[in-house]
């Protein structure tokens, strides 16, 4: 038996779902991004990263399987660039950014950065996203790598029983400083 928080979360759900179905693959408005926050959140977002401000098309609901519980519910929305942006609808957290489509267009002679830059930028970005993550370092393990000229910047919580995977910060930056990948569920409660 599903307790009343439960059940009011899952009427969000599925109010939200039946919302987004209907304006699936259709760009939001001006009028919607003003009522929207979802997309207001997405902007917030891209104005830390820098990134630009490109209508936003809605492309339905999902489940973050990168989250602790596996099954996260996400709005998605998607740019013109190619960038894919998850909001977990209750808070209009954005819990995820994909931009692996724009790797492709890095052209072969970029300006490289440092590997110590890109971190300095990582935490900064982390720092300004998730309120309290100086504090919150200490306590997490650094996973950070790359692949190539692919930089991840990842911090994880211990994992805790019952969770399928622990909550977590990563951030993925190209060397010519182009942010790729964004995961962060460290900020849901």
């Amino acid at each position: 038996m599903k307790n009343n928080g439960q059940l009011k979360y899952l009427a969000l759900v599925m109010i939200l779902a039946g919302t987004l179905t209907a304006c699936a693959n259709k760009p939001v408005s001006t009028t919607q991004l003003a009522e929207n926050p979802q997309v207001a959140a997405i902007n917030n977002f891209r104005a830390v990263l820098g990134l630009p401000n490109l209508p936003l098309e809605s492309t339905g609901m999902d489940h973050m399987a990168n989250s602790p519980s596996g099954d996260l519910p996400v709005a998605l929305y998607a740019d013109s660039q190619g960038r894919k942006f998850s909001v977990e609808p209750i808070t209009n957290t954005v819990v995820e950014m994909d931009a692996r489509a724009l790797l492709a267009s890095i052209p072969t002679n970029a300006l490289v950065l440092p590997a110590d830059e890109l971190k300095a930028r990582a935490l900064k970005i982390a720092n300004t996203i998730t309120p309290g993550f100086d504090s919150l370092l200490p306590n997490l393990n650094d996973n950070s790598g790359n692949k190539g000229d692919n930089y991840f910047f990842d911090w994880r919580k211990p994992m805790e029983p019952g969770k399928m995977m622990p909550a977590f910060l990563q951030i993925g930056i190209h060397t010519s400083g182009l942010i790729f990948a964004y995961y962060n569920t460290l900020s849901l409660k």
